[in-house]
């Protein structure tokens, strides 16, 4: 998986704060398909590149990838730019055009698979371990459920499903649910991530 966030070289480079950053990517997809590896090109997609999509898409096409990947770029904060449900039409619409037809790289997108198809599954479906072992629900919000140097994976997992936003079915990954935003904005200013939950949601 090499991931291009646009196809001006300038703009991915900035947003990899990197120079150099697109050559190398496109240099990788390139090696690794000489190499006989499946190859996917994934992106995520933003309010500042979601108009992008389809070209990203003819270039995944040109490389001769075997899939395009679309993820939905994930907000640190409240205040974060995040994509409009009008963007996530025009990603479904797309990844349906693409797949119906037998041409060409086949296309993911997590607001299919995880907004249709199964839901949101951070915290319902999967857990995501930090390398210091602090147990997430997902890779992006910024809580804590134990630590599995000092308890079990099963425990850390019973954990977050025992709390009832985690219960609840959601089309909406946490990041961009409203209603868990607000356990986000009480996080105290300048504490360490990621916070321990129940420091922020009564059971």
């Amino acid at each position: 998986m090499v991931g291009i966030y646009s196809t001006d070289p300038e703009k991915h480079d900035a947003a990899r704060n990197s120079s150099g950053a697109y050559e190398r990517a496109v240099s990788a997809i390139k090696l690794a398909l000489e190499a006989g590896l499946m190859v996917v090109m994934t992106t995520h997609a933003s309010p500042s590149n979601i108009q992008e999509l389809p070209a990203l898409y003819n270039l995944a096409s040109e490389l001769g990838v075997h899939e395009f990947s679309v993820w939905e770029a994930m907000p640190k904060t409240r205040d974060d730019p995040v994509i409009t449900d009008e963007d996530r039409k025009s990603i479904l619409e797309m990844y349906h055009r693409i797949n119906s037809s037998p041409d060409g790289p086949r296309m993911f997108a997590n607001t299919y698979f995880e907004g249709q198809m199964l839901g949101a599954m951070e915290g319902r479906r999967w857990m995501h371990i930090t390398t210091d072992g602090d147990a997430k629900a997902g890779p992006y919000p910024p809580f804590s459920f134990g630590n599995i140097k000092e308890e079990s994976l099963k425990e850390a997992w019973q954990k977050i499903r025992s709390y009832p936003y985690f219960q609840k079915q959601k089309n909406l990954a946490p990041m961009h649910d409203p209603e868990f935003m607000e356990f986000v904005d009480r996080i105290p200013a300048g504490a360490k991530l990621p916070y321990p939950f129940e420091k922020v949601c009564e059971k």
